[in-house]
């Protein structure tokens, strides 16, 4: 298999190291990883560390996976992929939250420093303190991964439904297609950029995210610009507020963090519920 090699394309998958036992590979989102990626590959993603995201990898089968602890966050949603991985023999470990930026699989790599590791990660010797590229080369020592069954629920669900469109519920933006163009998505991806793509491909009427703790130079949340320059509304909320990578959770106790131009504008504001908010971005008049 051959990888590119350029980072910060979307959908670019890097190899970092590639030795006779198997590969590092660094991407921005596990979104990314399809059959370019093995049961013989560490996978160093960008993604947040929680159920959600890492079942994108675990579904498939890698060797082992380090990803962003994102703030933690409510009932530690950030980081509860690790138990997963560890149900499943996967050694796997989540990064500082202002350690990297989120979104950034180089800055995982190259910046990322061990905060959190699931007993199989630390059998290996990850351990809190330690840089994610040596964790990484530990983890080569794994035996090679096996795919799991089905572990992500993929179907969006409508909350509200008017004549404005609707509120749509989503584990991940990569859920949603052009037939939730004139809605209102509540994601439980992060903010960050390289979730901007699915929904500049989509266009809806409003989208709200997860802030992921923020991170490393408010990573969390910079795609939120990208989204005001083509007349988005869009906010992100909490990491403590909402389970992140939980839809159900953001509708049921998010609050606002963070909100671009467009959003303010229709009268979105920090300190707002999910309901509050959604609704401003769907009854919104222009």
């Amino acid at each position: 298999m051959t990888l590119a090699t350029a980072r910060g394309v979307p959908g670019q998958l890097t190899v970092a190291l590639q030795t006779a036992a198997g590969r590092i590979i660094v991407t921005d989102s596990v979104t990314f990883c399809d059959d370019r990626v093995g049961p013989d590959d560490v996978v160093v993603a960008g993604s947040f560390a929680g159920a959600t995201a890492l079942g994108f990898v675990l579904e498939r089968g890698v060797r082992a996976l380090i990803a962003h602890e994102a703030g933690v966050g409510r009932d530690a949603a950030g980081i509860s992929g690790l138990p997963l991985a560890d149900r499943l023999g996967i050694p796997a470990a989540a990064v500082a939250t202002m350690s990297a930026r989120i979104g950034d699989g180089a800055s995982i790599m190259d910046d990322g420093v061990i905060n959190h590791a699931n007993a199989t990660a630390t059998a290996l010797g990850v351990k809190p303190g330690l840089a994610a590229r040596d964790a990484a080369r530990l983890m080569l020592a794994a035996p090679p991964g096996r795919p799991a069954g089905p572990l992500l629920d993929r179907v969006p669900r409508v909350v509200v439904a008017t004549d404005h469109g609707r509120i749509v519920l989503t584990g991940s933006m990569s859920f949603c297609d052009a037939r939730y163009r004139g809605d209102v998505l509540c994601a439980g991806s992060h903010g960050g950029r390289v979730n901007i793509p699915p929904v500049l491909a989509i266009h809806p009427r409003g989208a709200i995210f997860n802030d992921g703790g923020m991170a490393r130079e408010r990573s969390g949340v910079n795609g939120l610009p990208a989204l005001h320059d083509v007349g988005i509304g869009a906010a992100a909320v909490a990491s403590a507020s909402a389970r992140i990578g939980d839809p159900d959770s953001m509708w049921a106790t998010g609050v606002v963090s963070a909100v671009n131009d467009t959003a303010a504008a229709f009268g979105v504001r920090v300190g707002q519920t999910v309901p509050v908010a959604a609704r401003l971005l769907l009854e919104r008049q222009n």
